[in-house]
């Protein structure tokens, strides 16, 4: 009972000293997952598998105001990129080379 108490509490330290993270695929024209929704201060993850054959980057298409744009290098595979999203308000991430097929919404909600 008390290795599992002791888990608990480790967990627990873990979690509220962390940033919350949110994983994106970064695959051959497209991203997934296509929309999501999360709160402020969260960690975008964008991955670019093995196997990818295509050439890819990841770029701030719009964003709220005061929000400064970014864009990843162009990778092909075996590559990760970061963003804090911190603002309230919607963002919509694109591949440049592929805008039409490669789009991501994010949401990011108010602070309650």
């Amino acid at each position: 009972m008390h290795t599992a108490l002791l888990a608990l509490a480790v967990a627990g330290a873990a979690a509220a000293g962390s940033t919350p993270s949110r994983t994106v695929e970064v695959g051959d024209n497209f991203l997934a997952p296509k929309r999501m929704t999360v709160d402020p201060g969260t960690r975008l993850v964008f991955r670019w598998p093995e196997g990818n054959f295509n050439r890819h980057d990841v770029a701030l298409d719009s964003a709220p105001r005061g929000v400064r744009r970014w864009n990843s290098p162009v990778r092909t595979a075996n590559y990760t990129y970061r963003r804090t999203l911190r603002k309230a308000g919607t963002y919509r991430i694109i591949c440049t080379l592929h805008p039409t097929q490669m789009r991501l919404t994010v949401r990011v909600r108010t602070r309650g």
